[in-house]
């Protein structure tokens, strides 16, 4: 009986002659290789069996049976070709596998092998010959085991090795390589190349101390580096690195050492980052953040930081500090009448102008619009005095433009530290206050801060805090001024004229809190009141009509359509007898808006009226935009009437515009005979002023039908 030894992985598998059985006499040799037999028949972790020399199927354990589903009885006695594919039954593979198993002694691979059922698994194949003792093939002894789970384990790993790969060598913001011990570049992937423009090719190989300057290498600096990594498990600064092609850029480095797991050292990682553009973006955002975006003065920001700087170091050496605020003049009609871009270009002119001229102790900073402010570190009011002077030329000057030259000026508010004021805040208070003053002023654009202003700031404040009170305490009434027809002399109208009947100051005339009004938000529910009060009114004095004024904060409210459609329905007032009038600047403020408000009044069937016109801006712009029932001449033309030929032409053209456009035109402030002449020959329609009538209270019985000279 012949008998080989097979090596499987360290095991010793003994293989067996099973071609024929034999009565022996049980003796210990016999007893024993009946043991191992039912042994391997009995191992179900592998498929072990035995092939005829032609390669059919001799004997099939329990390990075969389980991995290829046939049992001995259906496999025995075929041929094993069965176990592939088609394709490598057609093409002899299994026959070859015999033939290589003679001729080398051993043949073993892995590959795809095929069950009973038709289903495939990854199986691990050795295939040894056996000999009889004189030498003669016995047959083959056929191990096969089912790898198709360390397969999959394999091939996971391989994929997430693959991805790791591509991710990184995917990554093009980062230099990510690895370096030996000795500095030698191993690999690089495509983010190194973009970075630092080398190929692969190039720079595997070559030392990466290429990439920093001579100075540095002489200095030993790229060892240090890998020395720290070693020492501190990392290495991380950020520094000037060099290029391929000689140029620098700024560059995040962190370095890893790479260990084995017995410890030994492979190599570093590096990562290389360009924070060049970081650093440009991040200088640039720090710079915006001090400096105004349209003319590059500095911005609030830095100014009071300055300011603050400039306080505390004047205050150690006795100077005096002078905070100057400056609003420019006209610059809303610049805007207005040119247009923004205009406007924005006559800005940076001027901040160029302001700029160019500054020395120590003096800076200049735009807080928004056209307002600006500065200061100046003096001992003497001749320094504050050229200052100022220099500030005024830079902003008086004509800035020439493509198709015009515009010549602006500006109002100058002066407060200086520590006169007027002990702490910055205060300082910078003072002087709006002033400015405002000096815009008030006809006789010169700059003026001193004097402790009388803050007073005046005092009332304003406590009356903007009375009017909420006047309006819960209804302290407010309606006067009404008649409006005439000039050829038939009949009222064709009333003006409802609000007064504020305050309980310590008396009747306030409009131009007192009106302006207070719009600054604290109470112009809204006052105008509300009145219109509501003048509807109501109109009813119950059987007004023929009566006209009431929207602020610019009124027609530019959404809720304003609704609001006096609901007046009109509470009241009972027919929407042809409410006239409403709007200045133009109220639709310069938000022109598409306002337009979109008034036509919305105007298919209501209600009158629109532009008050005080010639005294806004765009204004025949804003005629063409909008057909007006009626147009109220300013009583500024109407008093210089006879006294003034520009007026008297003025008031002549607008009178003619009114007649060609088909637009009824009311001239206010009419007060004397010859204004009356005048107006009456050159076409007038209608009038009001105080030669008719003076704004009253309504009185029950009062005509709508009274003439000329009636009260």
């Amino acid at each position: 009986m012949g008998r080989v030894v097979h090596e499987l992985g360290g095991t010793m598998f003994a293989q067996y002659e099973l071609n024929a059985v034999h009565e022996l006499e049980p003796d210990a040799s016999t007893n024993s290789e009946r043991v191992f037999a039912k042994l391997v028949q009995g191992i179900t972790d592998y498929a072990i069996y035995m092939l005829h020399p032609d390669g059919a199927v001799a004997n099939w354990n329990a390990g075969a049976e389980r991995f290829k589903q046939y049992t001995a009885a259906e496999i025995v006695g075929l041929h094993y070709r069965r176990f592939y594919s088609s394709q490598d039954q057609a093409a002899g593979i299994p026959e070859r596998n015999l033939q290589i198993a003679l001729e080398r002694g051993r043949f073993e691979d892995e590959g795809l092998r095929y069950r009973k059922d038709g289903s495939s698994f990854w199986a691990h194949v050795i295939i040894d010959p056996i000999f009889e003792d004189d030498g003669s093939l016995l047959g083959f002894a056929k191990i096969t085991r089912d790898k198709s789970e360390q397969r999959e384990l394999e091939m996971s790993r391989r994929l997430a090795e693959r991805r790791f790969r591509l991710l990184v060598d995917g990554i093009t913001d980062h230099a990510i390589y690895m370096i030996d011990p000795e500095g030698i570049v191993v690999n690089w992937n495509s983010g190194a190349e973009r970075v630092k423009g080398y190929k692969a090719q190039e720079i595997v190989g070559q030392s990466f101390a290429c990439f920093y300057s001579i100075d540095e290498q002489k200095t030993g600096a790229p060892a240090r580096c890998l020395e720290i990594a070693l020492q501190e498990g990392r290495f991380e600064e950020e520094g000037v690195r060099l290029r391929k092609d000689g140029s620098s850029f700024w560059a995040h480095v962190v370095i890893h050492p790479i260990y084995e797991e017995d410890g030994s050292l492979i190599g570093f990682a590096k990562i290389t980052r360009d924070r060049t553009e970081y650093n440009q973006n991040a200088e640039r955002i720090a710079y915006m953040a001090c400096h105004d975006a349209l003319t590059d003065l500095p911005n609030r920001r830095q100014f009071v930081d300055n300011l603050d700087v400039a306080l505390k170091r004047s205050d150690a050496k006795g100077n005096k500090v002078a905070l100057i605020n400056i609003d420019l003049d006209g610059f809303k009609a610049i805007n207005d009448t040119h247009g923004h871009a205009v406007g924005d270009t006559v800005l940076r002119a001027l901040s160029a102008r302001m700029s160019a001229g500054l020395r120590a102790g003096e800076m200049v900073a735009r807080f928004g619009g056209d307002e600006f402010v500065a200061y100046k570190v003096h001992h003497s009011p001749a320094q504050l005095t050229d200052f100022i002077e220099r500030l005024k030329l830079a902003l008086t000057r004509p800035v020439r433009l493509p198709h015009s030259d515009l010549t602006p000026g500006a109002s100058f508010g002066i407060a200086v530290w520590p006169d007027d004021a002990n702490d910055r805040d205060k300082l910078i208070n003072n002087a709006d206050l002033a400015m405002y003053r000096a815009k008030g002023s006809v006789e010169t654009g700059v003026c001193y801060y004097e402790a009388e202003m803050d007073e005046r700031a005092r009332r304003r404040r406590a009356l903007a805090s009375d009017l909420w009170t006047g309006l819960s305490e209804k302290q407010f009434v309606l006067h009404y001024q008649a409006q005439h027809s000039v050829s038939s002399g009949e009222i064709t109208g009333y003006e409802a004229l609000v007064r504020w009947n305050h309980p310590v100051l008396g009747m306030l005339a409009p131009a007192d809190f009106i302006p207070i009004a719009e600054e604290c938000g109470a112009i809204v529910p006052l105008g509300e009141w009145v219109l509501d009060q003048a509807c109501a009114d109109a009813i119950e004095y059987e007004l023929c009509k009566v006209a009431v004024n929207l602020s610019p904060l009124q027609l530019n409210n959404v809720s304003i359509v609704n609001k006096v459609h609901d007046v009109l329905i509470k009241s009972g007032l027919s929407p042809h007898r409410l006239e409403l009038e709007v200045t133009e600047t109220a639709v310069i403020a938000d022109r598409e808006r306002a337009l979109h408000i008034l036509r919305q009044f105007k298919n209501m069937g209600i009158r629109i009226a532009m008050d005080d016109f010639g005294t806004g801006h765009s204004s025949l712009e804003t005629l063409r935009s909008f057909p007006f029932d009626r147009i109220k001449l300013d009583r500024s033309f109407t008093s210089a009437l006879g006294k003034d030929r520009q007026s008297n032409a003025f008031v002549r053209a607008m009178l003619a515009l009114g007649s060609s456009l088909d637009i009824s035109v009311l001239a206010e402030g009419v007060e004397t005979a010859s204004q009356m002449d005048f107006l009456t020959a050159e076409g007038c329609s209608e009038v009001q002023g105080f030669m008719f009538s003076r704004p009253s209270l309504l009185v029950h019985g009062q005509s709508a039908s009274r003439k000329h000279g009636t009260s």
